[in-house]
């Protein structure tokens, strides 16, 4: 009976400082949204609105969700804070604490998009309940940065709690802060605190996650059944992708790119979890939040908790070039498996039938060279995943490669009949379609300078005519007509001898 009293006292004190902090935000609140009234700081938002003007907030939340089903539009504009609130109320399962940018107290399917969201403790709030989890809201397209105060409080670019079917997808979220260095302190791009394993199904995808003081995305609490894909989280100071909880469990991360970033690209703190397709480059050992933290040694991707990380399945990820362990589990009792990798290093991993990975990290700058030195060529499109992952695998390199892009250069494309994108081309023209791996282009270039050349006096240096340009676009390819006059003439040589 006292803890029962002593928990209904708490949510009384919470609810009192939470309708004090509201009424501070702004004395003339009031509810807003379309055909009732245009919305301002501090209003309650109960029917869909489209901003048509930038706010500028001095104090408490920008918007505060009211009701279900509603859509907030930032049609491009943005909502600012002040830069300087007062953050250090906020808590792990309760961002209502300090000003949030948007608020939403518990209300399912809620969109919020096209909105620019600054200088708030949080950003984006969504707070559901142990009880009662946020439902199908979803976030995308926003810029959601410079949020938080380096000296006070656990604010997150987007903090979410006990959220269930809910999608972050497309926004670029940057440069939030936060202060503490324990497991659930402030300064995350992405902070979700999962709270229970039946609250799955949510979405994270497709997000630039970059310069956050903490994680890119960083959770705990038993996050269970969760899409992360497809988000490119780099230059964050305490890892890319953080699963931390040892109960994290049955998640898919897949297609990420978790690179650049100080301590781990991949943490992976619980069970059953599928780590496929990501790339995983030259994460750091920056130790910059604690100097104590299991996070920040610069692994590729790390397994590293005794008491969680079991059953971990690794398929088709390039991790290279990390300052700690390409591939890191806590030790010969994981249980982790996987095939076709690539790394250089791990602990107590290997790939299936092979000892480490499958295929040897490449040095990106060396194989552009000698791609391009060959003659070799990829042809791709802009609107194309698999050529944007080819791009994502050179890295800046791919700008020194001889491409051609076919939504700019289409008669190029035709002449050198390319019928599926990507396509590499061979200088003999052989063509190579599809995605390919740095380990297969390392082979192919190997086997092409295995195939004998002609020697420096038996090559023609002659101009290109204008319909042998027209014929082949594709560098090399007049090679096979070269040679086949090059064994006639000498045939003639012979015989006139």
């Amino acid at each position: 009976m006292v803890i029962v009293m002593i928990e209904r006292s708490r949510k009384w004190m919470l609810t009192l400082a939470l309708l004090l902090f509201m009424m501070a935000g702004s004395a003339s609140a009031k509810d807003c949204g379309d055909g009732i009234a245009p919305c301002d700081c501090g209003d309650t938002v109960v029917a869909d609105w489209k901003f048509t003007k930038d706010l500028i907030c001095s104090q408490g939340h920008g918007l505060i969700i009211g009701t279900d089903g509603i859509t907030i539009d930032g049609a491009g504009y943005k909502i600012t804070g002040t830069g300087s609130a007062a953050c250090g109320w906020i808590s792990e399962t309760d961002p209502s604490a300090g000003g949030c940018g948007i608020y939403n107290p518990g209300y399912d399917n809620v969109v919020i998009k096209n909105l620019e969201v600054k200088d708030f403790c949080s950003g984006i709030a969504l707070h559901g309940t142990c009880q009662n989890p946020v439902e199908k809201n979803t976030i995308e397209t926003c810029k959601i940065h410079h949020n938080g105060n380096a000296t006070d409080g656990k604010s997150h670019g987007i903090h979410a709690c006990f959220m269930k079917w809910c999608t972050v997808k497309n926004n670029d979220i940057h440069h939030n802060t936060g202060a503490g260095d324990a497991c659930g302190d402030g300064g995350n791009g992405i902070f979700l605190y999962a709270g229970r394993k039946e609250y799955g199904g949510n979405v994270i995808t497709k997000n630039e996650l970059h310069d956050n003081r903490k994680g890119g995305f960083f959770t705990k609490m038993m996050l269970h059944n969760a899409e992360i894909t497809e988000n490119h989280a780099y230059r964050n100071g305490q890892g890319g992708i953080i699963l931390r909880c040892k109960k994290s469990d049955e998640n898919l991360i897949e297609d990420n790119n978790a690179s650049g970033n100080y301590g781990d690209g991949i943490f992976i703190g619980g069970r059953n979890n599928t780590i496929r397709s990501n790339i995983v480059k030259n994460n750091m050992a920056g130790f910059r939040i604690s100097s104590h933290d299991v996070v920040g040694d610069g692994d590729g991707i790390d397994m590293g908790r005794s008491d969680g990380s079991f059953d971990n399945k690794l398929y088709d990820n390039i991790i290279c070039g990390n300052e700690g362990t390409d591939i890191d589990t806590f030790g010969p009792d994981s249980r982790t498996v996987g095939e076709n990798n690539t790394c250089d290093t791990t602990n107590y991993y290997d790939d299936e039938g092979t000892r480490r990975c499958s295929h040897s990290c490449i040095d990106t700058t060396e194989l552009v060279r000698e791609l391009s030195s060959q003659g070799w060529v990829i042809y791709i499109i802009n609107d194309c995943e698999w050529c944007n992952k080819q791009k994502e695998v050179f890295g800046d390199a791919f700008e020194y490669l001889n491409y051609v892009n076919c939504d700019e250069d289409e008669t190029a494309c035709v002449n050198a009949k390319i019928k599926k994108i990507p396509c590499w081309v061979s200088p003999n023209g052989t063509h190579y379609t599809g995605y390919q791996t740095l380990s297969r282009l390392s082979e192919l270039a190997d086997e092409y300078q295995g195939v004998v050349q002609p020697t420096a006096s038996e090559e023609i240096h002659e101009p290109v005519s204008e319909a042998a340009s027209d014929a082949s676009s594709t560098p090399g390819f007049g090679l096979i007509p070269a040679l086949i006059a090059i064994f006639f003439f000498v045939i003639l040589m012979k015989k006139s001898g």
